[in-house]
């Protein structure tokens, strides 16, 4: 079997931040409880009561890095997909992550799951792919 790609430090790297994004997305990891509410129904919450700038701002620049190794990682192991389709694998594989993360924090009382988080998390990762 041969080997597809070239040999890259991307996908390595893409995977530690996606760590990064875990833990910086359930921190603090105390009191998990279901809290009655379906997980994902944020998706169709309305707009947050308070947001400021700089939440708009760092939910989409968080994910900049991650769309940009994604996107990397696809282009080195796949070399002949056209690169719109590997932005469109990492932007999806970022969106996805954003997506669990959310419904992740509809068990932390601390956290609050966004749809506003979600949308700039993937355009945050759509620009970075």
């Amino acid at each position: 079997m041969a080997a597809t790609g070239h040999k890259s430090a991307a996908l390595p790297l893409a995977l530690t931040y996606a760590a990064l994004v875990v833990y910086a997305s359930l921190y603090p990891f105390a009191d998990w409880r279901d809290q009655g509410i379906a997980p994902w129904a944020f998706v169709t919450a309305p707009w947050p009561r308070y947001w400021t700038a700089f939440d708009f701002g760092i939910n989409a620049a968080g994910y900049v890095p991650l769309g940009f190794l994604a996107a990397i990682s696809v282009m080195r192991h796949q070399p002949e997909i056209p690169v719109a389709l590997a932005v469109l694998r990492a932007t999806f594989a970022a969106a996805a992550v954003s997506f669990l993360m959310e419904m992740l924090q509809t068990y932390l009382p601390a956290r609050i799951p966004s749809n506003v988080d979600w949308a700039l998390n993937s355009a945050g990762a759509l620009g970075g792919a």
